[in-house]
């Protein structure tokens, strides 16, 4: 069917204008990312801002001290971007394969006040989806594709990190461990118990293997309540309910034992209240087939390796 000329125009221009919109929460989140990272990931960073905030700026110096500010920043920004786009990007182009209308991948960038500098990225899906194969394949493609993203820059950040000193004055953060960081750590330190120093390149890949999981808990309509779904359509409240509830547990557990609070107390809340219900497709299918369910058996074994019981800690 030929759709008449003044709507191929409207779709071709809200095609522009989507394209246009994604290029621009790109690049904010480029600078974003940046500057987080050289300012919260790389001591060499922070300290060229402070020297240049501090008066540099009018001297020679400034251009250099800029310069550096913006390279020690590189590492943490590339990292971010390459995994959102690679997680965004196995989502879009799942929807394109199938030919189920979405958005361009749009990142969301944050103030570099927020610890990340970004709050992800994101696909809009504009139309249906017409079976439960399609469903899985578009649910899973996004944290396959950016999980060896990464990995790949948490190796990189662990190979190069260097072993931490004594705390130091006015608090600190902790970022807590999977069992897959402990793995790494181990292999490449010889300590699974080592103190090291966050730097841009592992805070990237920790963030990015925070992102997986939290996208592949099995709830509601994310990434792991997709794949549920697709398997078992049946289970999917229950195991929505289950996932909250285990959030729950861990968030009073952390509280009860050591008297903090847990990082996963508002996505417990979020999961409890709207993460229990699933749009159904549009006609079903009696399975998905021995290759999915292999595939869906991937998805959990990431989801359990890469899985932060406590992600963030704060020392006063």
């Amino acid at each position: 069917m030929t759709l008449p000329d003044d709507v191929q125009a409207g779709v071709a221009r809200r095609a522009r204008g989507s394209a246009r919109l994604a290029g621009l929460l790109a690049s904010l989140t480029f600078v974003s990312t940046l500057l987080t990272g050289s300012l919260n990931f790389s001591e060499g960073g922070g300290r060229a801002f402070q020297a240049l905030v501090n008066g540099a700026a009018g001297d020679e110096r400034a251009f250099s001290l800029l310069a550096f500010v913006l390279l020690a920043g590189i590492p943490y920004a590339a990292g971010v971007m390459l995994f959102l786009a690679a997680h965004e990007m196995g989502h879009y182009l799942a929807c394109r394969y199938y030919g189920v209308p979405c958005t361009p991948p749009y990142f969301i960038p944050a103030p570099v006040v927020f610890l990340f500098g970004t709050l992800g990225a994101v696909i809009r899906i504009k139309g249906a989806i017409p079976d439960r194969r399609v469903l899985f394949d578009i649910g899973v493609a996004g944290p396959l594709a950016g999980f060896p993203v990464a990995l790949g820059f948490t190796w990189w950040g662990l190979v190069t990190a260097e072993t931490a000193g004594p705390a130091p004055d006015g608090g600190f953060i902790v970022f807590g461990d999977s069992l897959l960081t402990r793995l790494v750590t181990l292999l490449v330190h010889g300590d699974a118990g080592a103190e090291l120093l966050a730097n841009g390149a592992f805070m990237a890949g920790w963030f990015g293997l925070l992102a997986t999981t939290m996208n592949l808990i099995p709830a509601g309509q994310l990434d792991g309540g997709h794949i549920v779904f697709a398997v078992l359509p049946r289970w999917h409240r229950a195991a929505s309910l289950a996932a909250a509830l285990f959030l729950i547990a861990l968030v009073v557990s952390r509280w009860a034992f050591h008297g903090e609070y847990s990082a996963w107390m508002l996505w417990a809340v979020i999961l409890l209240v709207l993460g229990r219900r699933h749009p159904p497709v549009v006609r079903g299918r009696p399975g998905l087939g021995k290759g999915r369910f292999i595939v869906a058996l991937a998805a959990a074994a990431v989801l359990v390796v890469s899985f932060m019981p406590h992600p963030i800690a704060i020392f006063d």
